[in-house]
């Protein structure tokens, strides 16, 4: 080797050999060598944003278990092919009451009102759109006090409009009694009802012995199921 290419090699300092192998063991290692250096301890909590994360790059193995909460999920973000089929259980649905009832035992003498009149009410707020399925029942007399033969109509009423399923007690005699029943299925929006048994009298005059009204909310459902229990003839209790 000539002399002068042996000076200028001899010239290269040991500092400016070291970083020449510096480079070359960074250039054959890649990233991996890189991605050692930085953990998740060098990276300052709340620092990372989803804006840094590329989208479909996380998994569920990246998620620690029950890491996640309501809050961390956007309102109206998931649907039904989000959850697994019979993954839920009661206790994953928030409460919310889907059935209701009410009770009145006041009597009233001398019923003779034309017009719808309210037996019983009950109101409820529905948690979502669906169907109820309200249940009316009364029992009622004949009220001989006022002579000739007392017809007593009950129907349901609900959010104030009185429902085409018209229903008569019919006393077999002065004086008696009869029961009715009445259960309807109608659709309801979410929110705020008002489910009501109403009488009106189309006889003579009756003597009311109060009434039941209940409802089931249902989100499926549909307006045909109408059935009525027909009233059933009933010894009366003398109006007293």
């Amino acid at each position: 080797m000539p002399s002068s290419e042996r000076g200028r090699f001899g010239r290269i300092s040991p500092i400016a050999l070291a970083i020449l192998v510096a480079a070359l063991l960074l250039g054959s290692t890649g990233g991996a060598v890189a991605g050692a250096l930085i953990t998740g301890k060098q990276i300052k909590n709340e620092t990372v944003t989803g804006a840094d994360i590329k989208n479909g790059s996380l998994g569920s193995v990246d998620i620690k278990n029950n890491g996640l909460l309501g809050a961390d999920v956007l309102n109206g973000s998931l649907t039904g092919a989000d959850v697994a089929n019979g993954s839920l259980t009661n206790v994953d649905i928030a409460d919310e009451a889907s059935v209701w009832g009410a009770m009145n035992k006041d009597q009233t003498d001398n019923f003779v009102a034309g017009d719808w009149t309210p037996v019983v009410s009950r109101s409820l707020t529905t948690p979502a759109n669906g169907f109820l399925a309200v249940t009316g029942t009364l029992y009622a007399e004949d009220d001989f006090d006022l002579g000739g033969q007392g017809q007593l109509n009950y129907n349901l009423r609900i959010d104030g409009k009185v429902l085409d399923s018209r229903r008569t007690l019919a006393y077999y005699d002065i004086g008696a009694g009869a029961t009715g029943s009445i259960t309807l299925v109608v659709p309801v929006a979410k929110g705020a009802h008002t489910v009501q048994v109403v009488v009106s009298e189309a006889g003579s005059g009756s003597y009311l012995y109060g009434g039941e009204v209940s409802a089931v909310f249902s989100t499926t459902g549909s307006t045909t199921g109408l059935a009525q229990v027909p009233g059933r003839p009933v010894v009366g209790r003398a109006n007293r």
